[in-house]
């Protein structure tokens, strides 16, 4: 009996010995059981902030009358990130502004017959891009909110509301201050059908 015990602690420390011979610190095998673990964590990680991701920002809301985007920001320092946070929301809003600028500068080209002229989409592209600037995001707000700690980091969530009046009021006031535009053949109608959309977006 005290034969089979030894055999059986013999053949364990062999065992034990080989599993440490074949993974002796700086040896490859070491080094790619090293790597395992960083991979394994930073699936656990990644994994682990998905989940915690808020509804509300995994799927922003969509609304005719305003414009949404979140975003996200990790640091050591709280105010960095939801300082992240912000300015990643209002990169994907000048994104959207920009977007729904191009459809009514279309809907306008089309009224005023304009399609086809090339000074006409110049003056347009230059317009787009001076109303989707930083001044245009005067009148966005947060809604939504949420700081998570990470490990020894924060993240920060934001969602970021942006009133497509505001944006189309913008467009309108620069129509009305470009010379080559507002004289466009029907640049009234287009223009008085705008400030209607606008006047209506303003009283709900």
């Amino acid at each position: 009996m005290k034969s089979v015990t030894f055999a059986a602690v013999a053949v364990a420390v062999l065992f034990s010995i080989s599993g440490c011979q074949t993974a002796r610190p700086g040896s490859p095998e070491a080094k790619a059981i090293a790597v395992q673990k960083v991979e394994e964590k930073k699936i656990e990680t990644v994994s682990e902030a998905v989940e915690n991701i808020p509804s509300w920002c995994n799927l922003p809301p969509s609304s005719d009358n305003a414009l949404y985007a979140c975003g996200t920001g990790k640091s050591t320092s709280m105010s960095i990130a939801r300082k992240r946070a912000e300015l990643r929301a209002k990169a994907s809003l000048l994104d959207s502004i920009g977007s729904q600028l191009s459809q009514r500068a279309e809907d306008f080209q089309e009224s005023t017959g304009s399609t086809d002229n090339a000074e006409v989409l110049e003056r347009f592209s230059l317009i787009i891009k001076n109303v989707t600037n930083e001044r245009t995001l005067s009148g966005y707000k947060a809604i939504e909110a949420d700081t998570q700690a990470v490990g020894k980091e924060y993240r920060h969530y934001v969602l970021l509301e942006y009133p497509i009046g505001k944006a189309n009021q913008a467009l309108l006031n620069e129509i009305k201050q470009d010379e080559i535009l507002k004289t466009q053949k029907a640049a009234d109608d287009a223009m008085a059908e705008l400030e209607a959309e606008i006047n209506k977006k303003k009283a709900q």
